[in-house]
């Protein structure tokens, strides 16, 4: 049904998800993180499909990042961004 309503949609249900996690993590009700969390996994699994992204894609990526800081990275991006135009 989501999918029908167009990548908007979904990321608008994401953006959603997001919040509510992040809300009941201040909340500390672990149980309720638990619960958020499932959701906001669900719907980027489904903004995963609907731009043709499996989770491999993402694990690939974050194996690619691992012993490099969150600084660094981001660096790294921003010069290649500019490399490419």
């Amino acid at each position: 049904k989501l999918f029908k309503k167009g990548t908007g949609k979904i990321c608008q249900k994401v953006g959603e998800e997001a919040t509510e996690v992040i809300v009941a993590a201040l909340d500390e009700k672990k149980k309720h993180v638990i619960e958020e969390s499932a959701d906001l996994l669900f719907h980027l699994s489904m903004l995963w499909a609907d731009k043709d992204i499996i989770p491999k894609d993402v694990m690939d990526e974050l194996e690619n990042r691992m012993g490099i800081t969150g600084l660094d990275e981001k660096a790294a991006r921003k010069a290649e961004k500019k490399k490419n135009g």
